[in-house]
């Protein structure tokens, strides 16, 4: 029914098999710049077409220009399914009456199947930001659960799945016990964790809390609250990530600000990176941020390094796939270096694949050598990289790189000294190339 990457793995002799889903938010006013034939579908298996939304009498609105058979056709061609989004943040207005009666929800239902049937969707997301009382959440799981009964007895390979909250403040509006009978996957909204409303300039969607106990909480709070409090199983559980960050009027992370936050997009801030904005990366959050002294601002961002330690989270927690809020956004000459994250650290390190993209090779020159070697390598995304010197017995002689290193190419010098500044002995030695979660060792030779 629907399009999942289904992976074995061998661990110690026992077979594994998890599906992967990668979920792309496509909004109406990215297709003129961001058309569908760039979206990368080696990576994305549901495109999800935003937004259409309810009146208040179950018709159905939707911006201009939005829809079109074509969009649709280059999705299936490319093998990926695509759902229509319905509501978002101000256009959920209609949700309230639209649900409130078996009347009227039966109107808004058969305008789903005959929208979707026009221009050949596969299905819907309901993004209803966000029901506020019990009537509301006893109405939206009677609408969700009749749905569900219009597609089955129509179209049953049809899918539904829905964006939801990460906390119980909106939470706590969502019947999951029922939801999750009729509701084939949940995009779980692990961002905006911080904004105009939090008392402090913090991350807008890190892994972890940060600082350490911030009751603002967090991707792994989330998903907790989500798994463990509230019962989704978590395969039916995407873990939201954010193409964007917020800029603050803040002298650094966590503190005080002044003003509203400014949403910028991964194609706004990623020219900013060490070009007048200094990197930093907050290792109790497992995200990066920007911070400019002279202007006194910050940027909270996601890059490729958290991406890829999201995409691990994701993996080690069972979770049925990614969500992205939102495609195009990471697109800049052709390139889309977040997507190209997902597809090496979720779906290329996870599967055991090895992507031509993504291979590496490292080389040094001369070899044999007996002054001065240079290691030349290219990193073709953004990622966590070393480059260690060891001798036979394994014992480290020199670190030469260990840090997070933007993609291009580098050469790295180094003169056959240890760590401690000695010369060392003539000899065979190994150099071992850590690249994300891939890494190479290879051998040179050292003459006095």
């Amino acid at each position: 029914m629907k399009k999942l990457r289904f992976i074995s793995i061998i661990i110690l002799g026992i077979s594994l098999t998890y599906s992967q889903r990668v979920i792309g938010y496509y909004p109406q006013w990215v297709q003129g710049s961001f058309t569908p034939d760039k979206i990368d579908y080696s990576v994305i298996t549901h495109v999800l077409h935003s937004f259409a939304w309810p009146d208040e009498e179950g018709n159905i609105l939707h911006y201009d220009n939005m829809l079109s058979q074509s969009i649709n056709n280059t999705v299936h061609e490319n093998g990926a399914k695509i759902l229509l989004v319905f509501g978002g943040w101000g256009q959920s207005w209609g949700f309230p009456s639209t649900v409130s009666t078996p009347e009227i929800r039966a109107v808004f239902i058969n305008n789903i199947i005959d929208i979707c049937e026009t221009y050949g969707y596969d299905g819907i997301d309901i993004d209803w930001e966000q029901p506020v009382n019990s009537i509301e959440k006893n109405n939206l799981t009677s609408f969700i659960t009749e749905l569900r009964e219009a597609f089955d007895a129509t179209h049953p390979e049809w899918i539904i799945s829905m964006a939801i909250p990460v906390s119980n403040w909106s939470g706590q509006h969502y019947d999951f016990t029922q939801l999750k009978q009729s509701v084939d996957f949940f995009n779980a909204m692990t961002y905006d964790i911080h904004g105009s409303w939090t008392s402090h300039a913090g991350h807008n969607s890190p892994l972890y809390p940060s600082p350490p106990g911030d009751p603002e909480g967090s991707v792994s709070t989330g998903i907790d609250y989500l798994v463990n409090t509230r019962g989704i199983e978590s395969s039916k559980i995407n873990v939201g990530i954010p193409f964007y960050g917020k800029e603050y009027n803040a002298s650094d992370i966590n503190q005080p600000f002044t003003g509203s936050d400014v949403a910028k997009l991964y194609n706004e801030y990623h020219g900013l990176i060490n070009n007048g904005w200094e990197y930093v990366w907050d290792s109790d959050g497992q995200v990066p941020y920007l911070k400019s002294d002279t202007q006194n601002k910050i940027i909270t961002i996601d890059d490729s390094l958290s991406i890829s330690k999201k995409s691990s989270y994701a993996i080690s927690n069972n979770l049925g796939g990614l969500m992205i809020w939102a495609l195009g956004y990471d697109y800049v000459d052709g390139d889309q270096k977040l997507i190209q994250s997902m597809k090496y650290n979720y779906l290329g390190v996870s599967a055991g694949l090895n992507p031509d993209k993504y291979s590496i090779d490292i080389v040094n020159y001369p070899n044999p050598f007996n002054s001065q070697t240079n290691f030349k390598y290219d990193v073709d995304i953004d990622a966590d990289v070393s480059l260690v010197i060891y001798d036979l017995k394994g014992s480290v002689i020199k670190t030469l790189v260990s840090e997070y290193q933007m993609s291009g190419p580098r050469i790295v010098p180094w003169n056959g000294t240890t760590d401690s500044g000695k010369i060392i002995s003539a000899g065979v030695y190994l150099y071992r190339f850590n690249y994300g979660q891939r890494s190479q060792t290879k051998k040179m030779i050292f003459l006095k």
